[in-house]
Order: structure tokens, then C-alpha cells, then sequence
């Protein structure tokens, strides 16, 4: 009787060390999809909780269990994604004054690869000759970029009846760039995700020669909250 209260009593004490993981996977994530100051403490105070999680399960049910946890934070950070991603376009578009908004959800895989060597950190402290091949790389990464624009059919149906090339797609990249919307919101890379998304392009389109910062504020609202793009 004694053995059987034991075994059912480490069981769920493993459940809930699994539990915790999983809660603690997917409040990281969400995590990462939110801004404010405080997000780089919170980070680090969910790393150690998560890390002490693990950590917990070895030494509660041995190395087989422990292993399990580490699975668990994989296929949990992969599964909670999208739905963090959603939870927090619609925490940032509580107070939105825009009108009805919806997350247009999580790009493309492809379009994500993409973007998250373009959305890279740029490292000034690193050895000029790094600096250039860094460069190098993002610039070939860009063309990359074309490539997916133009191998998609809306896209490539919309080039072609307002008469856009390949480099004027660039150029509207690097103008966004420039503009403010070299940054990441709700997994969006805004500026890579503007040239590849039809109603975002159109848009582009329309208010070319208009004011740039406010067009690539609108898109930033558009990728974050869903906020809809109404052109002038």
C-alpha cells in the first residue's frame, strides 16, 4: 500500500513538472512576439524557472523523464507559436483605434527562413572584413527574397499590371528600411513581409511618393494587430 501511495505520488509530481514546462515553453514565446522594457528580465526569469523545470524532472524521475521535459519545450515552443502569435496581436490591439482588426497570422515557412537571416541583429563590434561578408550575405539573402515575391502568383500578377520590376521591389525594401520598418512584430519581418503579401503590396503601391514613415507605420500596424490598410 505504502509503494503504491509512493509511485502515485512521484507520478504526479511528474505531470506537473511536465505541465509547468509546457506553461512556461509557451509563456517564453509569447514572450518574444511582445515589446516593453521589462521583456529581457522577464525572458531570463522564465529561462531559469524553465531550466530549474528540467533540471527537476532528472533528478524527481530519472535521466529517461528528464529527456521527455527536454522533448516537451521543443515540440511545445513549435505547437504555441501561432497561437502565441495571435494571443499577442490581439493583447496589442486592445486599445486599437483604427477600427476592427485581425491577425493575418504567421508568414510562409519559406518567407520566414527568409526574413529571419534579413531580420538579423547587425553586430557593429565585429571586425570589418565580418562587417562585409555580413553584408554580402544579407544581399544575397535579399535576391532571395525577389525570387519568393516573384514566384508568387499574385504577386507576379500584380508586377505585372502596374508595371513593376524586380528592382523597383528592391527598392521599396530598402526605402521600408529606411522608413522604420526594418523590425519584427507578431513574427513579421514588416518590410520583407510588405513586398510579399498582396494587399500589402498593392498598398505600397498606391501610396508611392507619399509620405514613406507613415506607410510603413500603417504596415507595422497591418502585420501586428491586422489593422486594416486604407489608402487615401
Amino acid at each position: 500500500m505504502y509503494n503504491h501511495i509512493s509511485i502515485s505520488k512521484a507520478d504526479r509530481m511528474i505531470y506537473a513538472i511536465f505541465i509547468l514546462v509546457v506553461i512556461l515553453t509557451f509563456l517564453m514565446v509569447l514572450n518574444g512576439f511582445l515589446r516593453g522594457a521589462s521583456k529581457g528580465k522577464i525572458y531570463i526569469l522564465l529561462y531559469i524557472l524553465l531550466l530549474g523545470s528540467i533540471i527537476a524532472s532528472f533528478f524527481v524521475a530519472g535521466w529517461v523523464f528528464g529527456i521527455i521535459a527536454i522533448a516537451l519545450v521543443v515540440i511545445s515552443a513549435v505547437v504555441s507559436r501561432p497561437i502565441a502569435a495571435r494571443i499577442a496581436s490581439r493583447l496589442f490591439s486592445i486599445h486599437n483605434k483604427e477600427g476592427s482588426s485581425k491577425y493575418i497570422g504567421l508568414p510562409p515557412k519559406h518567407l520566414a527562413r527568409i526574413c529571419s537571416e534579413l531580420g538579423r541583429d547587425v553586430e557593429l563590434d565585429k571586425p570589418l572584413a565580418e562587417m562585409m561578408s555580413d553584408s554580402n550575405r544579407r544581399e544575397r539573402v535579399k535576391e532571395t527574397l525577389l525570387d519568393y515575391c516573384e514566384n508568387q502568383p499574385e504577386i507576379k500578377k500584380i508586377m505585372s499590371k502596374s508595371q513593376v520590376s524586380r528592382s523597383d521591389l528592391k527598392e521599396l525594401y530598402n526605402q521600408l528600411l529606411l522608413a522604420g520598418a526594418g523590425q519584427w512584430t507578431c513574427g513579421h519581418w514588416v518590410a520583407g513581409s510588405a513586398i510579399a503579401y498582396p494587399e500589402s503590396l498593392n498598398y505600397l503601391l498606391i501610396r508611392r511618393g507619399e509620405n514613406m514613415e507613415e506607410t510603413a507605420y500603417n504596415l507595422i500596424m497591418y502585420f501586428e494587430r491586422g489593422t486594416p490598410l486604407v489608402s487615401q
